[in-house]
């Protein structure tokens, strides 16, 4: 219990503490040397653990069942399940107007003044997604039932674990049709041109924002930590992550083979054109890997897709626009986590066109991601339960999964962005809609407004 309270404290309260401590270190005087020591050592842990990962800290969060077994009582244990249920109640309520906030705001920002550029732009982008999200599907079709065994029910206490409340709120729509609305009103802002509503929708996105930055994320520990505990009293979960460890070895490869094609097919067959972008694009994927972040390695990314292209004014069009909408990391990882998670509570694969339903409305979803750790996987967990069956466990089990291989996601995402911006400017070009001449030199000509970049 301690673990667990000072482990989430560190990460609510992180910012505050670290500056109280280290504002107040020099005016400390202890008595005796020995205290002084300790009180050094004190804040240098604490200074420490502030600098540990999301990731590396739901990991923990996932040993501490194991870890607390043999002491913690069962009322305690079902009191942290009962709150993970409440949190993902409240979640599922709030969610579709996050997904439209996001959806309406990342339309409106493309302005109506390059509206072809805009609907090229979301169709390529939907387009990249879902071959993705079908690539993901097609090797864990294949490569899951071999290496992924399911699990067996066998509760170590025979009852596994119950809820000591039950907590529910009814949406009063569901992520679907936020997303269609979303959609729809976004073009109908860009065309009418409605400036107030534009600002509404840039309000609702900021609040949005700040509940899943300032609310969620903190408490996403705990959010883990209950279904832990009904996995673990179940005896699912250590079955369960010995079955994801081969499965992060698939997804890597899957994600490097996949982001070397792309690159191969921007490169035009040319192996060393090929080395010549991602060495460009490297030092924005290495961004994106340490910081678990795509908004982060953005400044680096236009940098080097501006290399990459021979036009920096459009990198700064491209890049912004599609650094937390195209993803194909987390297309093809999710999509496998989601396959293996199937395989493991002993469900049946779904077939081509079952999946098909699905693939089509999370390629939809990625147009309303937040810009946060975890942002897919918080807005598809909804589509997972209702299309794939996904219960709550199963779900809370993915998103803890998925938040540990993010880092490595993050990088794809970068880096895929990179490879699309090559392409898309290529095809724009193409269609008229950049000009072949601009060679991207700021001294002699003006960068043009856009309120993408």
């Amino acid at each position: 219990m301690f673990l667990v309270v000072w482990f989430c404290e560190v990460s609510v309260g992180e910012a505050c503490l670290i500056h109280i401590l280290t504002s107040q270190k020099k005016s400390l005087c202890f008595h005796h040397s020995q205290s002084d020591n300790y009180g050094r050592r004190f804040v240098n842990i604490i200074e420490h653990l502030a600098k540990v990962k999301l990731p590396i800290m739901l990991l923990v969060v996932m040993l501490i069942p194991f870890l607390t077994d043999s002491w913690m009582s069962y009322d305690i244990k079902a009191f942290f399940f009962s709150l993970s249920l409440t949190i993902k109640s409240l979640l599922v309520f709030v969610l579709p107007f996050i997904v439209f906030s996001f959806v309406v705001t990342c339309l409106a920002r493309m302005g109506k003044h390059a509206l072809l550029f805009t609907l090229m732009l979301i169709i390529m982008v939907f387009a990249s997604n879902i071959t993705a999200i079908f690539t993901g599907y097609t090797i864990g079709s294949v490569m899951v039932p071999l290496i992924s065994m399911p699990v067996t029910l066998d509760a170590p206490d025979g009852s596994g674990l119950a809820t000591l409340w039950v907590f529910e709120l009814v949406p009063l729509f569901n992520n679907m049709n936020a997303l269609i609305v979303g959609f729809i009103a976004g073009m109908l802002v860009n065309l009418l041109d409605i400036q107030p509503l534009r600002e509404l929708f840039y309000s609702a996105s900021d609040v949005s924002s700040w509940f899943l930055k300032h609310t969620f994320i903190p408490i996403l520990p705990f959010f883990i930590l209950g279904f832990a505990f009904k996995l673990h009293a179940d005896g699912i979960l250590s079955q369960a992550i010995s079955a994801y460890g081969p499965i992060l070895l698939l997804v890597i490869l899957s994600q490097l083979i996949y982001l070397f094609i792309y690159f191969f097919v921007a490169a035009k067959c040319s192996f060393r054109v090929l080395l010549n972008y991602v060495g460009n694009v490297f030092p924005a994927g290495l961004t994106g890997l340490s910081t678990i972040s795509s908004a982060a390695s953005m400044p680096v990314l236009i940098d080097s897709t501006g290399q990459n292209i021979g036009n920096p004014i459009v990198a700064r069009i491209i890049v912004p626009a599609t650094i937390n909408i195209h993803t194909i990391g987390s297309a093809i990882g999710l999509t496998i986590l989601a396959l293996v998670t199937l395989n493991t509570f002993d469900m049946p694969m779904p077939d081509l066109q079952d999946f098909a339903i699905f693939g089509f409305y999370y390629a939809l979803a990625k147009f309303s991601v937040a810009a946060v750790p975890g942002g897919v996987i918080l807005v598809v967990g909804p589509i997972l339960q209702s299309l794939m069956g996904f219960s709550d466990e199963m779900l809370g089990l993915i998103t803890a999964v998925y938040m540990i291989f993010d880092p490595f996601g993050t990088a794809v995402n970068v880096s895929g962005n990179g490879a699309f911006a090559i392409l898309f400017s290529r095809l724009c070009q193409c269609l008229g809609l950049l000009n072949d001449d601009d060679d991207g030199n700021e001294d002699d000509k003006q960068e043009p407004e856009s309120s993408v970049a």
